[in-house]
């Protein structure tokens, strides 16, 4: 496991501590969790899970999502920057990337199309956690999570199918290579792409896309004066905590007594034969 130490990055009483970042497949090219770090922003950012196949200059629509998020974030010189002017810049940025790749059109047309990711933001000037999408934060052991039913909805979906497909034979091994359950559940997640951004549906949820946000939704956390530690990571950790090796040492646990993710801790997807993870990780434990 590598981890990454920054030194002289406290002048504004920001410093790192830990940081960590692994692709399920182990490839640090195919890993759709990126991260900022800066003396203005600590972000996390997590391209969603590539649904419909496609590709976008050689790179999942999740890679392509977080990498113009990151850089978009990193070239924001106002440290007044609020959530409405960080997400409107996003937006801008991501939508120029769609032109560029000769896409836009074609997803004005059908927004689920959209490369979308979750994101949760430190901003060091306000003082605030700013959270889209199921990405999450700990403030001094403190957890933050952002999640939303439609997830639920399908993990204990898979999980029913999954606990139906052993009853009729089939082993855990055979699952690990091919998981009928995400095969069962992905017309679902393909139907919630078009519920993301939409205030007005039950099953409406938050996400980065290049497109009109809810700020109303965005997920808002005060950060205390006193504060010590925080942590930001993506959902890859099923269980953050205020370590990186407590939070490696239970994902670790959980991969060895449910790979398939669908029993102790019930996930849309599972751990693949020759993967290291059932999703791409990324940790950051910061100072302030």
């Amino acid at each position: 496991m590598e981890k990454k130490f920054l030194v002289g990055v406290d002048e504004v009483g920001i410093e790192l501590i830990e940081l960590f970042q692994q692709g399920k497949q182990n490839n640090e090219d195919l890993c759709e969790d990126m991260y900022v770090f800066n003396n203005q922003f600590v972000a996390v950012i997590d391209g969603a899970t590539n649904i419909w196949d496609r590709v976008i200059r050689g790179k999942s629509p999740g890679r392509f999502a977080a990498e113009v998020i990151k850089q978009s974030i990193e070239q924001i010189e106002n440290e007044r920057c609020t959530l409405e002017e960080l997400i409107e810049n996003i937006n801008k940025d991501l939508q120029q990337a769609y032109q560029e790749n000769g896409i836009l059109e074609e997803i004005k047309h059908n927004r689920t199309l959209a490369p979308t990711a979750s994101l949760v933001v430190y901003s060091h000037y306000h003082q605030e956690i700013w959270q889209i999408g199921d990405c999450q934060a700990m403030i001094d052991g403190k957890l933050f999570i952002n999640e939303k039913e439609l997830d639920s909805i399908t993990a204990n979906a898979r999980s029913l199918f999954l606990e139906a497909e052993l009853k009729k034979g089939k082993t855990v091994e055979d699952l690990l290579v091919e998981d009928s359950g995400w095969d069962y559940i992905k017309p679902l997640i393909q139907q919630q792409y078009y519920l993301q951004n939409d205030p007005e549906s039950q099953y409406g949820f938050e996400v980065i896309d290049g497109f009109e946000v809810a700020l109303s939704k965005v997920k808002k956390i005060k950060v205390p004066s006193n504060v010590k530690e925080m942590v930001l990571a993506s959902d890859g950790y099923p269980y953050l905590k205020p370590t990186l090796q407590e939070s490696e040492d239970s994902l670790q646990d959980l991969l060895k007594t449910d790979p398939l993710c669908f029993q102790q801790y019930k996930c849309t997807k599972g751990l693949r034969k020759g993967n290291v993870s059932f999703d791409d990780r990324l940790y950051i434990r910061f100072g302030v």
